[in-house]
């Protein structure tokens, strides 16, 4: 039972933020094979012509841990029309996420739940691509260990996309899959590797994608920071792509989402957890703990130096967590925002090395300031046991809003939050007693602290 509550809660979410936020390889070490690029280049050329495209996503996967097994089927329906329409729905199999987009909306169903989401899209949004820069649209998307390939496809530069987190890219030849004839693309990251079957000949399209997802297992057990869930978790994953019809007449209502019967609409997440509010954060409303942390490159965090002048973003991660991945740019282009309002932002590192901290600074482009909290008692102390954690200290010391978890409405929050404190407002208080600061939907990864 265990292994399924791993295999159910970890997979459909988790993996997807792996491969999906991977930093960048440097590129200009990345080994890619001529006759991957001429392949890759002519699949994405395919594809760019195609005014849109109906795939079935059939995926096996097989997961272990020492003696115990389990086995999940799922099979997924992807319809895409340019340039913003999508239905991602699931068939069969478990998983809690589908997605319509008909341009303007964006609906998102929580199977599992029975309740759905409707957003608006911003016009300068409705695209395939922009879309996914929607933390929800993303997680669901990329559900079932196929994100590399669902985010290539529906990128404006689908060979730019299939491979910027490469490092190498070999050539395997044509070989049969099944009946088809397919060119064999070997890949290698820092992440992850995996296998690549695209159809050779005039129409070439994705037949089956095999990823192996021991690296990432690895790197997020690691250490003390790191999830005991993944320790020696093996995952076997095949993902077969049929029935692809190019270009198809798609019925007038294929991107007008239907609601099944006793589906809810919600207006909010936090609608989402079903059973009263949940209780605030510990440290809400009270005085931060203290810190006093080396800065990555040279300096000093002290915590109680900025009371009385600043307010403080703290944003708790590591570089093996996914969706810490995805909140950091988002959280840096908000400080810098407010930088001028007396807000500054402190990426805290939880036990990591400062060469590996350096190496994904240096690939992902942050400019951030990085604190090292070397032996994870900051971390304890301001109990951040699920990360990403933000945290916003206001000017007079008490801890003014915590979020655990990636937001899909991360920035809006954030903005409308420092609105408050820089005002000279209360936060605390509120949220305490709305009891709304620890979304349990948001997406995030645990640690054992």
């Amino acid at each position: 039972m265990r292994l399924r509550q791993v295999a159910a809660g970890f997979i459909a979410v988790l993996l997807s933020s792996c491969f999906a936020v991977a930093h960048a390889a440097d590129k200009l070490s990345a080994e890619i094979d001529p006759q991957v690029s001429k392949v890759v280049d002519a699949w994405s050329k395919h594809l760019k012509e195609l005014k849109g495209f109906d795939v079935t996503i059939k995926i096996e996967m097989h997961i272990s841990q020492g003696a115990n097994s389990n086995d999940i089927n799922v099979t997924q329906h992807l319809q895409a029309e340019r340039p913003d329409k999508l239905a991602f729905m699931l068939e069969s199999g478990p998983g809690g996420g589908e997605l319509v987009s008909d341009g303007a909306e964006v609906t998102i169903f929580f199977k599992t739940m029975g309740k759905y989401l409707v957003q608006p899209v911003p016009e300068d949004q409705r695209t395939w691509d922009k879309l996914l820069t929607n933390p929800l649209a993303a997680a669901v998307l990329n559900g079932g260990n196929a994100a590399v390939i669902t985010g290539a496809m529906l990128a404006d530069d689908p060979a730019a996309k299939l491979l910027e987190n490469v490092s190498s890219a070999t050539y395997g030849g044509e070989v049969k899959l099944g009946d088809v004839q397919c060119h064999l693309i070997k890949v290698a990251s820092e992440e992850s590797d995996w296998q690549l079957w695209i159809e050779a000949g005039d129409k070439p399209i994705v037949r089956q994608f095999v990823p192996d997802l021991s690296k990432a297992f690895a790197k997020m057990a690691k250490g003390p920071q790191g999830n005991p869930a993944f320790a020696n978790l093996k995952v076997e994953s095949n993902v077969q792509y049929s029935d692809w019809q190019e270009n198809p007449q798609f019925a007038a209502d294929a991107f007008a989402f239907k609601a099944p019967d006793g589906a809810v609409r919600i207006e909010d997440l936090s609608e989402l957890r079903g059973g009263g509010p949940e209780a605030p954060h510990p440290l809400l409303a009270k005085p931060a703990p203290g810190i006093k942390l080396d800065l990555l490159g040279g300096g000093k965090l002290d915590l109680a130096a900025l009371k009385d002048k600043n307010v403080v973003i703290l944003d708790f991660w590591a570089t093996w967590c996914g969706p810490c991945q995805r909140a950091m740019p988002v959280i840096e282009k908000v400080a810098a925002e407010y930088k001028e309002k007396g807000v500054l932002l402190y990426a805290v590192n939880i036990q990591e090395t400062p060469e590996d901290i350096q190496k994904f600074i240096d690939d992902s482009g942050l400019k951030l300031p990085i604190a090292l909290d070397k032996e994870g008692e900051v971390a304890r102390a301001y109990q951040a046991n699920a990360i990403p954690q933000t945290v916003l200290v206001g000017k007079d010391g008490t801890v003014q809003a915590v979020h655990v978890g990636l937001l899909p409405n991360l920035e809006a929050q954030l903005k409308k939050e420092l609105d408050t404190l820089v005002a000279g407002k209360e936060l605390a208080g509120e949220k305490a007693k709305a009891a709304k600061s620890k979304p349990a939907t948001a997406e995030k990864e645990s640690g054992g602290k």
